[in-house]
């Protein structure tokens, strides 16, 4: 019997290689928005510094005005910032959870093909246990007739 050969491995191959490439991007979203928290991290410490020195001023005994102006300016752009950093966290994040399904999409798809797989290798090993029984049966039968079988048919007939 030939060796077993599954018809749609090159399917298998490629429904594997589409999960890889699918958790790969899926990786590299993910580190986008680590990095984007880092820098929306640091931003919040900027703006948390900008406070402190805005109450810094305030405690002065002479308020020097344009500081104060300065310093509120200064931190409407940082607000700004942290406004903007927000919305790219949130697209990256809408963006990582259709990465996540298309991975969870491949990775059905390759264990169908392995299924398929597993079940035809099934069926191979069943017809090759089947043809070896086969074997093993007509080798009993060629010896049981060279053993002499047929006496113990004829004993039972003639007796």
């Amino acid at each position: 019997m030939k060796k077993f050969e599954f018809r749609l491995e090159k399917l298998m191959e490629v429904r594997r290689q589409a999960e890889k490439v699918r958790r790969q991007r899926l990786a590299d979203i993910q580190r986008d928005i680590a990095r984007e928290l880092a820098m929306l991290e640091r931003l919040n410490g900027l703006k948390d510094d900008a406070l402190d020195e805005l109450r810094m001023r305030g405690l002065q005994e002479a308020l020097d005005i344009p500081g104060v102006v300065d310093g509120i300016c200064h931190l409407q752009v940082i607000s700004k910032q942290i406004g903007a950093q927000k919305t790219v966290i949130d697209t990256l994040r809408r963006e990582e959870a259709h990465r996540r399904q298309e991975v969870i999409t491949a990775r059905r798809d390759r264990k169908v093909a392995e299924n398929l797989r597993n079940q035809a290798y099934a069926e191979y090993l069943q017809e090759r246990a089947r043809l070896e029984q086969r074997f093993l049966d007509e080798i009993g039968l060629v010896q049981y007739i060279k053993g002499g079988g047929d006496e113990i048919s004829e004993r039972s007939v003639s007796g």
